[in-house]
């Protein structure tokens, strides 16, 4: 018997068809969607975190340099150079303090800007004013070749005296009043004293261009009349040193923090001497000079030394940019007030502070500075909003009320 084949289908199948294809792409496309999203966030997140530990590396090994070099090194914070919001930081360098400049020889006179043999009358009162020295140096001192090329800081002020910064009164077009200047030390020994100077002086008079001017009353009133230009018979002192500011070092290239990440300045607690002055508007730049240096022994040095705690805020630059809102009205400083409001233009939002919709700021870190021992450290912000700034009332505004509370506690309790 012929066994009797089972008959093969004429069209096997293999593979798959086009819809469970579709199918599974689509199905793949979704958890790629999903993956990078979460990667995204993460990484979002994790860039301000990163910021924070950079700063405080950064301002760490600054404070370690000081102590091995055994002279004052620090930290420079460059502004971001954006006309309308110059007031972030996203760029760090490593700075060293310049040799004191001392050549050629100094001598004091009283206020004479004229040139017309006469003390000048500069508070109104009808008498000769002998309480501030001008200092004219030799044509050895260089000075005003040290002021072209921008050693010895920007003096303005107002000198029509309507309260205004106008055009002919802004040498640098930031839109405030830089007083920027650097010390002198008379005489240049170990019995001088420290004073700060005038530096806009310098280079307005043809007969004079090393003129300075002392902004703080000299120790000595001068062994002449008041009434005579020449503050001391004979010689008097003819020594100096002059303070040049921070140089950054040749080995220390700028460096940028983490994409999109910066140091918020309004809400940072920084130097007073690094904010714009009062009236100047938030369109206006911080100091182009935003120095924190530190001692050999490790603590901060200079005029930031006497402001305690220091807050640098990291954020994400566009989450600093929905707060810059135009129609956000910020706060006025109360520091008064209680619950206390810290010192800065802006509080740490926490919703909708533009109105538009748009969450307030999200990922966020403070790094800490303590002045008297130099010591850095990174703390949380808090958020909470129970009051009303710079007062009492117990109606949360959208902004914290203390964004530097657990930074405070932590150093106090350390």
């Amino acid at each position: 018997m012929i066994p009797i084949k089972n008959p093969q289908p004429r069209n096997p199948r293999y593979g798959f068809t086009m819809i469970e294809l579709l199918i599974v792409i689509t199905i793949l496309l979704l958890l790629t969607t999903f993956t990078v999203v979460a990667i995204d966030f993460t990484f979002e997140s994790e860039r301000v975190s990163a910021g924070a530990r950079q700063v405080q590396s950064m301002l760490s090994g600054a404070r370690d340099r000081a102590i091995r070099a055994r002279e004052a090194r620090g930290l420079r914070f460059f502004v971001d150079q954006d006309p309308d919001n110059g007031r972030m930081v996203s760029s760090v360098a490593y700075v060293g303090a310049a040799k004191p400049w001392s050549l050629g020889t100094i001598t004091l006179k009283r206020p004479d800007f004229n040139n017309d043999g006469t003390v000048d009358d500069l508070d109104g009162d009808g008498a000769p004013d002998d309480t501030v020295l001008m200092v004219d140096g030799s044509d050895g001192v260089f000075w005003s070749s040290l002021k072209r090329r921008g050693f010895l800081g920007i003096y303005e002020f107002d000198a029509n005296g309507d309260g205004v910064v106008d055009p002919a009164e802004d040498l640098n077009g930031n839109g405030a009043f830089d007083q920027d200047t650097p010390r002198i030390k008379i005489p240049g020994d170990k019995n001088g004293t420290w004073y700060r100077i005038r530096t806009d002086r310098i280079g307005v008079d043809s007969n004079y261009p090393n003129r300075i001017q002392l902004l703080n009353a000299y120790r000595d009133p001068g062994t002449t009349s008041p009434d005579e230009v020449i503050a001391f018979e004979g010689t008097g002192p003819s020594t100096y040193i002059l303070e040049l500011p921070p140089r950054i070092l040749p080995d220390a290239e700028p460096v940028l923090l983490p994409d999109g990440v910066v140091i918020d300045l309004d809400a940072s607690e920084v130097p007073a001497h690094w904010r714009p002055g009062a009236g100047a508007g938030y369109a206006v730049s911080y100091s182009n000079r935003m120095d924190l240096m530190f001692t050999p022994r490790g603590t901060v040095d200079g005029a930031s030394a006497g402001t305690g705690l220091l807050h640098f805020y990291v954020a994400l630059r566009q989450d600093v940019q929905n707060a810059m809102h135009p129609s956000v009205n910020r706060p006025t400083v109360n520091e008064s007030a209680s619950p206390r409001v810290p010192t800065g233009d802006i509080f740490d939002p926490v919703d909708d502070i533009a109105g538009n919709g748009s969450p307030g700021i999200g990922d966020r870190s403070l790094v800490t500075v303590v002045t008297s021992t130099g010591k850095v450290a990174s703390h949380p912000i808090d958020i909470t909003d129970n009051f009303i700034n710079g007062s009492t009332t117990n109606t949360p505004d959208n902004y914290a009320d203390d964004p530097f509370v657990f930074a405070e506690l932590g150093e106090v309790k350390n």
